[in-house]
């Protein structure tokens, strides 16, 4: 018997997360599809879902949470349905007998199994089933009372498995920071911050993103999963608070009661039930007082927790960073010696060679004057052969305009040998010099 109750107790363990979890990996894959190759190929979704592995991990439990989520709202709503359904036959006015609780169990169990498993069909049969082992009905208050509290522990048990995902999404997101930190800051090279303090800073904030993306990721999520689970959770607490309503209408003065008041052991009965309900209250405040307490010291280390692990990143971070800052200061003053020199070097050598450049430019200069000089003398040349060829044509033009230039020289020619033949014979001998003692210019022999 005990090994079929813990088989029973195994399966059913295996079933509520056996789905949750199964709906969890099919709406993490599909979530990715659509990442990847959907409408949400986004640089904003890459970059907080789709950027580190704990991204993974914390998607894929809040997806497994959503679904233990849908699940228990799924079946709350079928159990807001069934209440409706589950109904006894009324009792007799003056009231019903113990001896037809089995006709009421069996009348329960021709309801359907949906009705059967809800709060309402399993405290009625609960219900039934003690006064069937009592063979009395006396103490059926303090017994639904006793599966009230049942109920809501079953409530309560049934949201573990998201209080867990809720609880672990957060942690997850800083192990995600401080793995992501300890990523950057390994990755952090010290002769690229000598040479390239752009690039590595770049290289470093972009994996304090990351890191610090994963966190705000798994803190929204949880944030989505508390506010999700506190709705379903208040809508089942309304269900449950109508359970303990019909209950209450259904079983309260149904059976008749055994004994009266000439029993004498009666109110010593009632005595010690008074006394027994008075301390399963007390019980039941003390043992909610130690649950707040619990919770409560649980916060505490919590924040505890919280506040060291972020004291001892931040001690992490200013003496690596002030480590690297020290070597990258040395190296700077390094560098900036050594590009002081080159500099230096660079400025000599350019001196020299722009006083080089000076004298050569001074050298061309005068070869330019002394180009520019012949080229004005090469001008005031061309200017006088234009002039003379200007005055040649117009004696030319001048010359082709007279008529019979040839004969008339010819006569003026025989006219002068006339004159020296004559001045010959009289004895004298004149002569005519016809060339000049000076060169005539152009001008005067066009004349």
């Amino acid at each position: 018997m005990s090994r079929r109750s813990d088989r029973s107790g195994l399966m059913t363990i295996i079933s509520a997360l056996g789905w949750p979890i199964l709906l969890g990996a099919a709406a993490t894959s599909i979530f990715y599809v659509l990442v990847y190759r959907g409408p949400l190929d986004m640089p904003l979704m890459h970059r907080y879902f789709a950027s580190h592995p704990v991204a993974f991990v914390a998607t894929a439990m809040f997806f497994v949470g959503v679904a233990a989520l849908v699940l228990k709202l799924a079946e709350v709503i079928v159990q807001y349905w069934s209440i409706g359904g589950i109904r006894l036959e009324d009792a007799p006015a003056g009231g019903q007998s113990l001896a037809e609780v089995p006709d009421l169990l069996q009348e329960l169990t021709r309801l359907p199994e949906s009705s059967q498993q809800s709060y309402l069909g399993r405290r009625l049969r609960d219900a039934l089933q003690f006064v069937q082992r009592q063979g009395d009905a006396a103490e059926l208050n303090e017994e639904l009372k006793y599966l009230a509290d049942l109920d809501a522990a079953r409530q309560h048990d049934s949201f573990a498995l998201v209080r867990i995902i809720t609880w672990a999404t957060p942690m997850l997101g800083f192990l995600g920071t401080v793995i992501g930190i300890t990523q950057a800051l390994g990755d952090l090279d010290a002769n690229q911050l000598a040479t390239d303090i752009q690039g590595a800073m770049d290289g470093l904030l972009s994996g304090l993103y990351i890191a610090f993306d994963t966190t705000a990721l798994a803190l929204s999520l949880s944030i989505v999963l508390m506010f999700v689970m506190f709705a379903i959770d208040r809508l089942e607490t309304q269900l449950l608070a109508q359970v303990d309503l019909r209950i209450s209408e259904t079983l309260t003065g149904r059976f008749q009661q055994v004994g009266g008041g000439h029993d004498p052991y009666l109110n010593s009965i009632g005595r010690m039930c008074q006394t027994v309900v008075e301390a399963t209250e007390t019980l039941v405040e003390r043992q909610t007082e130690l649950w707040r307490q619990s919770f409560t010291v649980a916060q505490q280390q919590w924040t505890q927790a919280i506040e060291g692990v972020g004291k001892q990143v931040q001690i992490a971070l200013h003496e690596t960073l002030h480590e690297s800052l020290g070597g990258f200061a040395e190296r700077m003053a390094r560098v900036e010696g050594e590009s002081s020199d080159r500099v230096q070097q660079r400025w000599d050598q350019l001196q020299s060679a722009l006083v080089d450049h000076a004298r050569l430019m001074q050298a061309q200069q005068r070869e330019l004057m002394r180009q520019g000089e012949i080229m004005t003398e090469v001008v005031e040349a061309t200017g006088e052969v234009i002039t003379l060829e200007k005055s040649l044509n117009e004696n030319l033009k001048t010359l082709a305009g007279a008529k019979n230039f040839e004969e008339t020289v010819m006569s003026l020619s025989a006219a002068i040998h006339l004159m020296s033949a004559r001045l010959g014979s009289s004895g004298q001998t004149p002569q005519v010099d016809l060339k000049s003692s000076r060169h005539p210019s152009p001008k005067e022999r066009a004349a």
